[in-house]
């Protein structure tokens, strides 16, 4: 019996031993240790593994003290970069480390932060009376068809900008409040580390941006026109998911385009807590469209507002576009697939806005109803908002086949004067090769002279009506 007794009492304290070694590595484990001494040592300086610790330590060591009151700390989510994400050194892409690799637990804020106020409500008057109408010459058989503006005259007008900045001495905001009622204006905190696509190229906001503006506008115009139209650009963008498809870039913009993008950069126009589309087309023809006039979508800061200085400066406004009837015919059979009546003025009856005057629809040989857009789309037309004019055959004589040249005659009124800056000179933005450099002349100065000439960016040699957002949106 005594044996026995003896047996058990070793027995229990082989298994007492076993039991004490047994709990160290479960410590070990949930701290990464390699001694319960580590362990009692890690408790004191890390209270984040306390918790862990203490249900598996404390029973077989009795060591580790358990504070009284301990806070409740959130879990962190931890991910982990796939092998796609880093680039040829092995640093991560567009990946966010934790706030406590990086040191700092606060991750910067992305909300838009509202625009100091720069409005001035400035005067706008004193405009330049347009005595008439332009004169149409009456030719047997031909169109004239009158035009104001160029564009869908949807949004702001660039021409309009740039006179109410010139003449009334408006503010780039003054503009944009103008042209986009109702909206507000924003800095998204988000231009210096995104991303824009333009035709499937892709750059930082400043070089795209500078290089749309430039494209839109050149650098001539006044600067709030340029601040004005780089904001609408910005916004476009940001409409359509940073990918504007639509629009072009012209490279080396002037450093004058470049300041202007540079000071409003990130800054958007935002309607009811998104960002507004917005519109602009070169000019609208003393009164903007409302959108569903030309387009089908009504954003309710896409109306119709007054763009005063039109009829006297725009170059665009009354444009007499003359075809030839059977040419005429053509284009419109070839663009529909009917085939017209012997009547041509039966051919186009346009459908009025009363508020605007655009061509909301033209009834085409009573066949067919079109927008209005559309038809000038078809016709390449400057713009939706026309009057249509035709002389008659004498009597009896049919309407021949074949082509004919279309004349446009543009009215003969006084350009607008430029504006001209002295730092005007070309950038590096968005260039792959540096620009040739022009061998000096005999005629070349060391100092700056204003040109003579009136450059109209409209007139641009390259220019391509489609580049100006005349593309159907809906």
């Amino acid at each position: 019996m005594s044996n026995e007794n003896s047996f058990k009492k070793t027995l229990a304290v082989i298994a007492g031993t076993v039991l004490t070694f047994s709990a160290v590595p479960v410590t070990a484990i949930a701290e990464d240790t390699t001694t319960s001494s580590t362990a009692e040592t890690t408790v004191g300086t890390d209270t984040s593994t306390v918790t862990e610790i203490s249900t598996e330590t404390t029973t077989a060591t009795e060591t580790v003290d358990i504070p009284a009151e301990e806070e409740e700390e959130k879990e962190i989510e931890w991910f982990k970069a796939e092998l796609d994400e880093y680039d040829d050194s092995l640093s991560l892409i567009s990946y966010e480390s934790s706030p406590e690799a990086s040191g700092n637990s606060k991750k910067k804020s992305k909300e838009p932060t509202p625009v100091e106020l720069n409005v001035t409500g400035g005067y706008v008057g004193d405009i330049p009376w347009l005595e008439s109408e332009p004169v149409i010459e009456s030719i047997p058989g031909k169109f004239a068809i009158v035009t104001y503006g160029w564009g869908h005259g949807v949004g702001m007008s660039q021409n309009g900008a740039n006179f109410y900045a010139m003449y009334s001495g408006w503010t780039y905001q003054d503009i944009l409040y103008h042209y986009y009622p109702d909206t507000y204006l924003m800095n998204t905190g988000l231009a210096e580390e995104e991303e824009i696509t333009v035709n499937g190229v892709s750059g930082d906001v400043l070089s795209m941006v500078s290089q749309i503006v430039y494209n839109e506008v050149g650098g001539t115009m006044s600067y709030e026109a340029i601040k004005a139209q780089a904001v609408a650009v910005y916004s476009y963008c940001k409409y359509n998911g940073n990918d504007a498809a639509d629009l072009r870039c012209k490279p080396c913009p002037p450093q004058v385009v470049v300041d202007a993008v540079s000071e409003v950069l990130g800054q958007a126009l935002y309607y009811n807590g998104d960002y507004a589309l917005t519109m602009f087309s070169a000019s609208s023809g003393g009164i903007t469209a409302n959108c569903s006039e030309v387009f089908y979508s009504n954003p309710p800061y896409l109306r119709s507002v007054s763009s005063d200085y039109d009829a006297a400066y725009d170059p665009h406004y009354g444009t007499v576009t003359y075809v030839d009837d059977f040419q005429l015919r053509n284009m419109i059979e070839s663009a529909y697939e009917i085939e017209l009546s012997d009547n041509p003025q039966n051919w186009i009856k346009p459908q009025y806005s009363d508020s605007t005057g655009y061509v909301t629809y033209v009834n085409i040989d009573d066949q067919m109803t079109v927008k209005g857009y559309e038809f000038k789309l078809a016709i390449g037309l400057k713009s939706s908002k026309f009057n249509v004019f035709y002389t008659p055959r004498p009597e009896g004589e049919e309407i021949p086949d074949g082509t004919s040249d279309i004349t446009v005659v543009d009215p003969d009124y006084n350009y607008t004067p430029s504006v001209v800056y002295p730092n005007s000179y070309p950038t590096d933005i968005g260039l792959t090769t540096e620009p040739p450099e022009e061998e000096p002349t005999e005629e070349s100065t060391e100092y700056y002279e204003e040109p003579t000439e009136y450059y109209d960016p409209y007139y641009d040699p390259y220019y391509d009506p489609t580049y100006y957002g005349d593309e159907p949106l809906w």
